[in-house]
């Protein structure tokens, strides 16, 4: 059952993943389009700088949890790599219950309200002449922490798998 469950949470964030990054192509097309009207016809837009921020941001939080999937976050695994596959396990369960969680979870505690003022109150980005509505890319982000904390489950539940399995220890290239 949990092993099912892993499962989903992989495919629904390698789908998330693989959506995002259509992202980057429309950020590219308002860019383009921004160029094009600034340059060539002297009427730059006034959406351009709100609209990147949230194509970007959005990219950016969506694609947390697929990375993570694809274990391509950076890390400083100076020390980690000489220990064998067991220790490294275990080192990820330590740091994860201790570290991630407590405070990746505070963040989702103070970004769920934040999150529901925003949709109450129909939010709007101030500091932007066309004050677009902020709340959609708030929602976004909360999705993206959401997504991220959910695959860090599913690389927890591995990390107890390799710990507890009854292999041998490994070598530190395993």
């Amino acid at each position: 059952m949990i092993r099912k469950i892993v499962d989903l949470i992989d495919s629904l964030n390698l789908l998330v993943g693989r959506a995002a990054k259509w992202l980057v192509l429309v950020l590219t097309g308002c860019f383009t389009y921004e160029v094009i009207m600034r340059y060539g016809f002297n009427n730059p837009t006034v959406w351009i700088f709100d609209v990147s921020y949230m194509l970007g941001g959005s990219f950016f939080v969506l694609g947390m949890g697929y990375t993570l999937l694809k274990n391509n976050h950076v890390r400083v695994d100076v020390f980690s790599s000489k220990f064998n596959v067991k220790v490294k396990a275990f080192i990820e369960i330590v740091l994860t219950l201790f570290l991630f969680y407590p405070a990746w979870g505070i963040l989702l505690y103070r970004a769920i309200p934040y999150v529901y003022r925003s949709w109450i109150t129909r939010e709007k980005a101030l500091e932007s002449f066309w004050q677009p509505p902020i709340y959609p890319f708030k929602t976004i982000f909360l999705i993206g922490v959401i997504l991220l904390l959910l695959q860090v489950t599913s690389e927890l539940y591995r990390s107890f798998e390799v710990f507890f399995s009854k292999g041998g220890a490994g070598d530190a290239n395993s």
